[in-house]
């Protein structure tokens, strides 16, 4: 996206004097700055959401923009519809970090979002940690696609009875209330060792036995060859017990690059069971 400084500067004008209340176009050169920066966020919604806009042959840069502007906030609507049919389901497994990021975040962002002045300001720090990176992206970009993996992991943990989440976060860290860790990976990885060995779940613990063959599996593999086993095992998952989602299988994968790099350790010092949990 390459736009000329007078191409964008009318957009801007006519913002700052619905800023300044149809006043005046005399503003700060730091709001007038941050008048730019959400043109140009505008600008890139609706070229990253251009295939589903009827092509035109001659449309204008302002045009574009209030096509993008209009996408900002529809998705920003969508945050609110997703957060309201999460929040009576909502399970945070009293994590505080998860608990209010979801439960205080998201209201104030979606109370003091500025569609029109600052679409780019993601205005929350998101402090509990995706599968993913997150940092590329900002303003309701950044909140939707964090949202809908809160939703993908809420799906993926609901499977499963609480306690015995519970009993794997207290194994984990017995101070996982304060942790700042992702409590879908953790779960995760303990999924893939049941899975490797054909372990019912119902069957709590994993003993000597267990190990034995869980690094039977795992000792003759390079980190990669670990990586490609996990996303396997997530595939079958998913399609037998979620009927096979592809976003969640998407997200998922997301954990195998570095759930290998410490199964592969775990191996070389056997200490699966830091891995394992029960």
């Amino acid at each position: 996206m390459d736009y000329q400084m007078e191409e964008l500067l009318p957009i801007v004008s006519e913002l700052a004097w619905k800023f300044s209340g149809c006043e005046s176009t005399s503003i700060s050169y730091e709001k007038a700055q941050s008048l730019m920066e959400g043109v140009v966020y505008c600008l890139e919604e609706y070229h990253h959401s251009s295939q589903n806009i009827p092509a035109r042959s001659a449309i204008t840069v302002k045009e574009k923009y209030e096509i993008g502007a209009r996408l900002v906030s529809e998705k920003a609507a969508d945050v609110r519809n997703i957060f309201n049919a999460l929040v009576p389901q909502f399970e945070d497994f009293g994590v505080i970090c998860l608990h209010d990021t979801v439960r205080k975040g998201i209201p104030q962002f979606l109370k003091w979002y500025d569609v029109k002045f600052c679409p780019q300001d993601t205005l929350l720090t998101l402090d509990y940690p995706l599968l993913f990176d997150l940092t590329p992206l900002k303003g309701v970009d950044a909140v939707h696609k964090y949202i809908c993996a809160v939703c993908i992991e809420q799906k993926f943990l609901n499977q499963f009875d609480k306690n015995y989440i519970l009993q794997i976060l207290e194994k984990y860290d017995c101070s996982y209330v304060n942790m700042i860790e992702n409590i879908c990976g953790i779960v995760l990885l303990n999924t893939v060792g049941h899975l490797a060995i054909q372990k019912p779940f119902i069957e709590i613990g994993f003993d000597e036995d267990d190990y034995r063959r869980l690094s039977d599996i795992f000792s003759q593999k390079s980190a990669y060859d670990i990586e490609q086993l996990i996303k396997h095992i997530i595939k079958t998952m998913v399609s037998q017990f979620y009927e096979n989602d592809a976003s969640m299988s998407e997200y998922l994968d997301c954990s195998a690059k570095n759930a290998s790099v410490r199964i592969h350790t775990a191996v070389q010092y056997a200490h699966l069971d830091k891995i394992f949990l029960i």
